[in-house]
């Protein structure tokens, strides 16, 4: 009888991380997402990518911590200056397909938690630079505002 040379669960699982390790050298974000409720319009954001070096503490994206209830005063037809005395300055200032857009970065404290999640939120103004919409990235962030 001729054995046949098999691999030692222990090489086949070595071999199998040495592969998804080689092959986790670059991280990319996702396509954007697009939510019907939390970003109706569309409305494109920046994703990050990141190298294997660049991976550290603290995380790629990074927000300031913020209470979920101030944003209850975002709302179209506010001006400029008031969106800006609430929400403080914004991280980006683009033109884009519907005016000019101010991208956040916010940190909420998940309920019953103390953990923390990074929500991407967009300011959008008309031509009279007051709000035209604000939307979230990602429902989760819309879902963590008071009703």
């Amino acid at each position: 009888m001729n054995p046949t040379p098999h691999a030692s669960p222990a090489v086949a699982t070595f071999v199998l991380a040495a592969a998804l390790l080689s092959a986790a050298t670059t991280a990319t974000a996702r396509e954007n997402p697009v939510d019907p409720v939390s970003n109706p319009d569309k409305l494109d954001y920046r994703d990050v990518e990141a190298r294997r070096p660049d991976f550290k503490e603290p995380f790629l994206r990074d927000g300031v911590v913020s209470q979920p209830e101030r944003f209850r005063t975002i709302k179209p037809g506010l001006a400029q200056a008031q969106v800006l005395a609430v929400l403080g300055q914004a991280l980006k200032q683009q033109r884009g397909a519907l005016g000019m857009e101010w991208d956040y970065h916010f940190k909420f404290q998940m309920p019953q938690s103390a953990n923390y999640l990074v929500c991407q939120y967009k300011v959008v103004f008309d031509e009279s630079q007051a709000v035209r919409s604000a939307v979230w990235r990602r429902r989760q962030c819309q879902d963590l505002l008071p009703r």
